[in-house]
This record gives C-alpha cells, sequence and structure tokens, in this order.
C-alpha cells in the first residue's frame, strides 16, 4: 500500500464514492471493481494507494468514525463536573446515532454476514469512546454524582434507553412491523432531539446516587 497522505485527490475521491456505497448497501457489497467504476479510477490505482480491499474498508470506517471519537476526547478533557459531562459525550453520541441511524443499521447486518473489516472495528471499539464514558462513569461515582455500581452495567443502561429506540425506528421504517399509530410515536419518541433529552434525563437520574 502507498503512503501518501488520504489527502491526495484519488485516496480521497475513493474514500468519498467508498462512504456512499457503504451508506447505500454496506461493506458486504462493495466491491473494487464496482467501487472503481463509480469513482471513474483505474482499479491499478486503487491498488496503489490501498493495497487491498480489506485495507480499504479498514480505513474507510476510520475516516467516518475518527471525527466522533475525537469530538468525544475534547469533551472528557474538558473541566467541570464529571456528569455534565458525561451527558455532554451521551448527547454528541446519540445526535451521530441519530444522524447515521442508517449506515451504522448496514453495518451491523456486514457483522451478521462476517464482513472481517467491520468486525474488527468493532472488536477495537472498546479502548475508544466506550472507555471515554466509563471513565466518566467512575469519575462521576467518586464525585458522589452517580451512585455505586459496575459502571459497565450503568454504560449498557444508558446505551439501551438511548440508542435501542433509535436502532429499532431504523429497522422498523418502511415495513408492517407495528401498527402506525405505534409507527409514528416510536419515530418522534426515537429522534426528536427533546425526546432525546428527556431520555437522557429520566436515565441519568435513574442513576443518582440519591434515592
Amino acid at each position: 500500500m502507498n503512503s501518501e497522505p488520504a489527502s491526495h485527490p484519488t485516496r480521497s475521491l475513493l474514500l468519498q464514492h467508498g462512504l456512499q456505497l457503504m451508506r447505500q448497501h454496506g461493506l458486504r457489497q462493495l466491491t473494487v471493481r464496482g467501487l472503481c467504476q463509480q469513482a471513474g479510477v483505474n482499479p491499478g490505482s486503487f491498488v496503489y494507494h490501498f493495497g487491498s480491499r480489506q485495507q480499504f474498508a479498514a480505513e474507510l470506517l476510520e475516516c467516518w468514525y475518527v471525527p466522533l471519537y475525537q469530538q468525544l476526547q475534547a469533551v472528557q478533557q474538558q473541566e467541570g463536573a464529571a456528569l455534565s459531562r458525561l451527558s455532554a459525550m451521551l448527547l454528541q453520541l446519540m445526535d451521530f446515532l441519530r444522524e447515521q441511524r442508517g449506515l451504522i443499521s448496514q453495518l451491523l447486518l456486514d457483522a451478521g454476514s462476517g464482513e472481517a473489516a467491520v468486525l474488527a472495528f468493532i472488536r477495537n471499539l472498546a479502548p475508544r469512546h466506550p472507555q471515554l464514558l466509563l471513565q466518566c462513569l467512575q469519575e462521576a461515582q467518586q464525585a458522589g454524582q452517580i451512585g455505586q455500581a459496575p459502571p459497565m452495567h450503568q454504560l449498557m443502561f444508558l446505551m439501551s434507553a438511548l440508542g435501542f429506540p433509535v436502532l429499532l425506528q431504523q429497522m422498523s421504517s418502511g415495513k408492517t412491523l407495528l401498527p402506525d399509530m405505534l409507527q409514528q410515536a416510536l419515530a418522534s419518541y426515537a429522534l426528536e432531539p427533546a425526546h432525546l433529552q428527556q431520555r437522557l434525563h429520566w436515565a441519568l437520574k435513574g442513576l443518582s446516587s440519591q434515592e
């Protein structure tokens, strides 16, 4: 693989079209030939810049994820109460999930189909944004802002309360899984920012150290 920076026009073009294809069909349907045809790039240039489909997919996932991770790192490094930083990080994460829910659903399908790059990406997430959230939870416990419990359990509770409705709405959208009235209520509850903030308030109140 060539070591030229990601800003090289051909690399950038391939990554841009790769992101479009990943949003539409997931990585499981991405082929080097199809990508090069859409981008108008010679397959030899793809090999020159990325070496292999696996390496391209790994870099594509990083380009998509790293901006979120950097934003969360910036919040975690700020001064202020741990609970306030935790709340801000969770809102950022949920905004990302809400905006990227279609692509994330595709990645879950990719993982289920055994797409190697996605499985490796998921396995390597633990020391990244989950660790930032766990650290903030531990600091909030030490400050007496939330109750004492395994931080991982608290994190799973928060993710299920905040994130699951978004994924459920995405999975059921356009399908006849739910009655219309329930589908409309779910869309509002899952996606509207005011309702997201309400769920966050309820969830953090549930973790409060005060009975």
